[in-house]
């Protein structure tokens, strides 16, 4: 027992010393391998503070399909704000520590949050956007899960652990579909390619990958980064990746022959997120305090979103509305205009947080 935990009662006492007794039999498909948070009952996750005392890193953000809300990553929490007036709306509980990654259903009715407690728990679960209700506990594993991507036609759902895991999921019933171990490493990211048939992978063992979706077999390995890979995108043919990592560089590759296309530099820090757009542009976070719209087809800079005072972790574009919202480390959410990068709201997501708290990260 932890040691600030209540002693067994004797009745506890002998139940265990029964199963011993007994010869400490597990249950039926249960395997004497299986992570004990995979087989312990799950407890609800403890409540996030009512006020944050200091704001915390935005480690994920989501437009809602209509464009309406924003959703970020908390503290054991996601947050739902209004994307025009960056007023709270709702605040989704019952999570890990830390929220890495935030996925809406295409009908905007569910979210999927990737989360976790580093060395302890990782989880994937899918909530109600309207009242926050849990809808689905899809699965536990014993350290954090990074990423997760509905598929294109709505009726899977993947997700990457830093356990080496790639798993893919049938929604409407939560059989999985895929396992697969094939990284050497944490694996970082997931996405599916447009029409669902491959996904690719991005690692810390300093590859991505992409795999066949139907049977998780490696298609490519691409090894040219040198360094930890921490995100990955297709292009709109499907025949290209563009992927991103802590070498400051965004390499096109082609699926065929995992040979690089083409590299593109001028950042001024590690890429931690890179998303792609229907009309092959690419939207990337830095290290370098800046979101940078690239033409993947020629490598050109389009423009740069600047003004975060600290390291950006993610991004998100609802292109209907012409906008872009992207998180720092700092705890601020901005929110700007697609066309020109003019910045159109920004707030720091720490609900409660004091003014003067909320000022000095602004």
């Amino acid at each position: 027992m932890p040691k600030d935990a209540d002693p067994l009662t004797p009745e506890q006492i002998a139940i265990v010393q029964k199963w011993i007794e007994t010869g400490a039999r597990l249950d039926a498909g249960v395997t004497s391998t299986a992570a004990l948070i995979t087989i312990m009952p799950k407890p609800t996750q403890p409540n996030p503070p009512e006020a944050y005392r200091v704001p915390v890193p935005v480690t994920a953000v989501a437009f809602s399909p209509d464009g309406t809300m924003v959703a970020t990553a908390g503290y054991r929490e996601v947050l739902l704000w209004n994307a025009v007036d960056g007023q709270l709306v709702r605040r989704i509980t019952n999570l890990a520590e830390r929220p890495h990654d935030i996925e809406f259903t295409a009908d905007g009715t569910q979210l999927a949050v990737a989360a976790g407690t580093p060395g302890q728990l990782g989880e994937v679960k899918l909530f109600n956007v309207a009242d926050g209700a849990l809808t689905r506990d899809l699965f536990t594993t014993d350290d954090e899960v990074f990423s997760v991507a509905f598929s294109p036609d709505g009726t899977k759902i993947a997700a990457t652990c830093a356990d080496r895991s790639v798993r893919i999921y049938e929604l409407a019933t939560g059989k999985r579909l895929v396992f697969i171990e094939d990284h050497a490493d944490w694996v970082m990211d997931f996405a599916w390619s447009p029409d669902g048939t491959q996904f690719a992978t991005a690692s810390r063992d300093k590859t991505a990958k992409v795999f066949n979706a139907a049977t998780g077999e490696a298609v490519a390995t691409f090894n040219s980064h040198g360094e930890p890979v921490y995100s990955v995108g297709f292009l709109p043919d499907g025949k290209q990746v563009v992927s991103a990592g802590r070498d400051k560089k965004l390499r096109i590759w082609n699926v065929a022959d995992a040979k690089q296309a083409r590299e593109i530099g001028g950042f001024g820090g590690e890429v931690f997120r890179v998303i792609v757009n229907a009309d092959g542009h690419s939207l990337s976070t830095s290290a370098d305090k800046q979101v940078r719209l690239h033409n993947l087809a020629n490598g050109q800079q389009v423009r740069a979103f600047a003004g975060h005072n600290d390291w950006v972790y993610s991004v998100a574009l609802h292109l209907a509305s012409k906008r872009v919202a992207s998180g720092s480390h700092d705890g601020e959410v901005r929110i700007w205009n697609f066309d020109d990068a003019t910045l159109v709201k920004n707030f720091v997501a720490a609900p409660g947080l004091a003014p003067a708290t909320t000022a000095a990260a602004q």
